[in-house]
């Protein structure tokens, strides 16, 4: 009888990407249409310390939103993820460290100007998890005349 391997998932990547954390992988090699993946993490006061994420069990996806099971935001964060196929089970792979606040990248702020006679009004927001708490934001606004060099900081 031949021995199935079920191959562990590849390119596991954590983002902390606009203050979302998220685990993302790509399937293992010749992994089978209906494999599905558990996630766990730890903590960097926490280590070896794996904690289960109750909505990355069983996951067909190849992603898992850990941001809002995270029980603390100012400590690095690791994630591993494992394949499972039937009776079948993959090795555990490892991402790399994270910190949330300091590995953040951010997309641009959501931009509404208002322009009125000799006045613009503009407003910036940014979209955020809704478990994380009310961040204090400070933008720096560039303005200039269209096909002009000169600009102007606010």
């Amino acid at each position: 009888p031949g021995h199935v391997q079920l191959l562990p998932p590849q390119n596991v990547t954590l983002l902390s990407k606009d203050f979302a954390m998220i685990l993302t992988w790509a399937p293992g090699e010749g992994s089978p249409p209906d494999v599905t993946y558990t996630v766990r993490y730890e903590s960097q006061d926490r280590l070896e310390k794996w904690i289960k994420v109750p909505h990355c069990k069983n996951i067909s996806r190849t992603f898992c939103n850990l941001t809002c099971a995270l029980s603390n935001f100012y400590v690095k964060v690791q994630a591993r993820v494992k394949a499972i196929w039937g009776q079948f089970q993959s090795p555990w792979v490892k991402s790399q460290l994270k910190d949330y606040y300091s590995d953040v990248e951010l997309a641009p702020p959501v931009l509404i100007l208002d322009v009125r006679e000799n006045f613009i009004h503009v407003s910036a927001s940014f979209p955020l998890p809704t478990c994380v708490e009310n961040l204090t934001w400070k933008y720096e606004l560039n303005l200039w005349e269209a096909g002009s060099e000169d600009k102007v900081s606010e």
